[in-house]
């Protein structure tokens, strides 16, 4: 039995450091922490080419809305208008995996309602648009500004 043990943990740690370009030594020499790249604000999450990135389904889906809220904490109104953009996985195995969906937006106090473009399939960390702010992010109230990132893990 300690044999077997023996082997997967030597499995376990070959296959764990097999990362291609990244040692594990390159990993704890490391001094800046792992942040996100923050995507361009000015199209995130209303062209298809930049969507929402929630995950985890429907689920994702209104867990993310029930914290998206207009500039002034206003809670949002919003319903879905379809699918669109057919994409395949970035693993690269060439099989459709889902479609975006689009939803409009609109909060107390906006003119127009918003367009909003959501990958439920692949998840992320996921922002507020512009002329949005996610509830208990540096933008809405009770938070003070620049306290944080306003970026949540779903």
């Amino acid at each position: 039995m300690s044999l077997f043990r023996f082997a997967c943990a030597g499995v376990l740690a070959l296959t764990a450091c097999a990362s291609p370009g990244t040692s594990f030594e390159d990993v704890m020499r490391r001094t800046q922490p792992l942040t996100p790249t923050r995507p361009d604000p000015l199209t995130y999450g209303t062209r298809p080419e930049n969507p929402v990135r929630v995950g985890w389904g429907d689920k994702g889906v209104h867990a993310y809305f029930k914290l998206l809220r207009g500039p002034q904490g206003q809670a949002v109104a919003w319903r879905r208008m379809g699918d669109c953009c057919e994409f395949t996985p970035v693993d690269g195995r060439g099989t459709t995996q889902g479609k975006l969906a689009i939803f409009e937006v609109t909060y107390e106090g906006l003119d127009t309602p918003v367009v909003l473009y959501v990958d439920a399939y692949t998840g992320g960390s996921v922002y507020a648009p512009w002329g949005f702010v996610l509830e208990g992010g540096p933008d809405s109230k009770g938070t003070p500004a620049g306290a944080e990132p306003d970026i949540i893990e779903l």
